[in-house]
């Protein structure tokens, strides 16, 4: 298969992928909250962020397998591939066990620590529940999906993950009708997907001459953690927020917090979706050395990510509010009306994005060590400015903490590119950042002040999102067409011709 016939593909089944997630993480979660409430949705995304605590453990091995696989993959070479598998699937194995007893901790010490109306075994039963997919992750899934990833066979990974969110979204839309139980809901849903390490094996045993008797790679081991200080930044970035407003603020809260952070997730998943795609390639072009051809795609990769990024982050700018609104307007048991925090979580997560394409090859080239410690700093300013501002600012407060962090991070990124990948002007970035960034806040700022939606119906929504979404591309046209030539010219070719 042609290397961007295979990339093309990527992409189009990881974007499909972003969508089936987005609208099964809508369905989801309106189920709960009509049927459980506030109290018990808060409980669910806490119990859920609590549980991804385990992913420090992991100490960045994931990002360090993924660099040391494109090499030997490019190579052919299945001795080595199989060396790096064995050693991971043996550290995942002893993670999973950990992983149960932090589980059983958990469950027996979150009922005693939170005040809620819920018993102790209710929590506890529903906590080991939620565990299960996670177990099944580290214990069976993450080596086989690192493989699959690192040979550019993401389609094959996010065509597995759509067939079984659909058959989970399906089933449990029956369930909760039928039986509207919390713990029966959510163990149909992790039985679900205990298949999916069964499809990743039967897949890759058919494809890949791996070895058995091999020797494990103990550098890799020794290796993970330069990558650790990049998993506890990714960590405290995804995992830390909602634990935050838990403890200070209560479970409803958190609640509100999670309704907004299913849009934000939801936008930065799709444009996530490019780079799950992409930066495979990326990986492969700086193993092989061809530092023209890398920068010429990194030139076009990038106004990719300003362009979809700023385009679907401005457009959420203007419509999560009245989204939450009528989403949650049969719920009033907390207030769902966050507009500065729905804005602040959007930049947050827009600084996140645009810098995929420079972390991408920070991680491709196995730099794991030398970005530490300004990941270390992210980590910082984003626990110690959420925790001081919360209580006051409740969660507007973490939304702050969250765009200093990743706003510092960002430039960082953008400096260690320049000064020790490949050498790319730090101008290149500044042009396409303030070209979109300027353009994305006056049109946003135009359609909220100018157009604004005065009623609250889901028609009325629709019809606002058309025309807001209408005027930000055609200004994001414009703007590709004054300053962007070149990228346009080279993205057409990709496309068009499979240059």
């Amino acid at each position: 298969m042609r290397k961007n016939k295979v990339t093309l593909r990527n992409v189009v089944t990881t974007l499909a992928l972003q969508i089936v997630t987005i609208i099964s993480g809508f369905i989801i979660p309106k189920l709960i909250l009509s049927t459980f409430g506030s109290e018990t949705n808060g409980l669910i995304s806490s119990l859920q962020q609590f549980l991804n605590y385990i992913a420090l453990v992991e100490g960045g091995l994931n990002g360090v397998i993924m660099a040391n696989l494109y090499k030997p993959l490019v190579a052919k070479d299945y001795k080595k591939v199989s060396s790096i598998i064995k050693t991971s699937n043996s550290f995942f194995k002893k993670i999973s066990i950990v992983f149960v007893c932090y589980t059983i901790v958990l469950a027996i010490v979150y009922p005693l620590l939170f005040k809620t109306s819920f018993s102790w075994g209710f929590i506890f039963t529903l906590t080991l529940i939620l565990s299960i997919k996670l177990f099944v992750q580290y214990c069976f899934s993450l080596s086989l999906r690192n493989l699959l990833n690192a040979d550019k066979k993401v389609y094959i990974v996010s065509l597995t993950q759509i067939a079984l969110i659909v058959a989970d979204t399906i089933i449990a839309v029956a369930v909760i009708k039928l039986i509207p139980n919390i713990h029966i809901f959510k163990l149909i849903s992790a039985i679900i997907f205990m298949s999916q390490p069964i499809i990743y094996n039967y897949y890759i045993k058919k494809h890949y001459p791996l070895e058995k008797n091999v020797s494990t790679d103990k550098q890799l081991l020794a290796n993970r953690w330069d990558g650790f200080a990049i998993n506890v930044a990714y960590f405290v970035h995804s995992n830390t927020d909602i634990a935050v407003i838990s403890i200070f603020r209560g479970l409803k809260e958190a609640s509100v917090y999670s309704v907004y952070a299913l849009v934000v997730s939801g936008i930065k998943q799709l444009c996530q979706a490019l780079w799950k795609a992409l930066s495979p390639s990326i990986g492969k072009l700086y193993a092989s050395g061809d530092q023209k051809e890398l920068n010429k795609k990194f030139d076009t990769f990038e106004y990719i990510t300003f362009f979809v990024s700023f385009f679907m982050f401005g457009v959420a700018a203007t419509l999560i509010t009245p989204f939450v609104q009528i989403y949650t307007s049969n719920i009033t048991d907390v207030n769902y009306n966050q507009p500065i925090f729905g804005v602040l979580i959007l930049i947050a997560e827009t600084m996140y994005i645009i810098r995929e394409p420079y972390t991408a090859i920070a991680y491709s080239a196995n730099k794991f060590k030398e970005i530490r410690v300004p990941a270390i700093i992210e980590a910082i300013l984003n626990i110690a400015i959420s925790i001081a501002l919360v209580p006051w600012l409740g969660i507007i407060g973490v939304a702050v903490g969250t765009v200093v962090a990743m706003t510092y991070r960002t430039l960082f990124q953008v400096w260690y590119l320049r000064k020790h990948l490949i050498n790319r002007p730090v101008r290149k970035f500044m042009k396409g950042f303030l070209a979109f960034a300027i353009s994305t806040s006056c049109i946003c700022a135009l359609c909220i002040i100018g157009l604004p939606i005065r009623e609250y119906t889901i028609m009325n929504w629709i019809s606002h999102a058309i025309l807001y979404s209408g005027i930000l591309l055609g200004t994001h046209l414009l703007v590709s067409m004054l300053l962007f030539r070149k990228e346009i010219i080279e993205l057409k070719e990709y496309i068009v011709h499979r240059k």
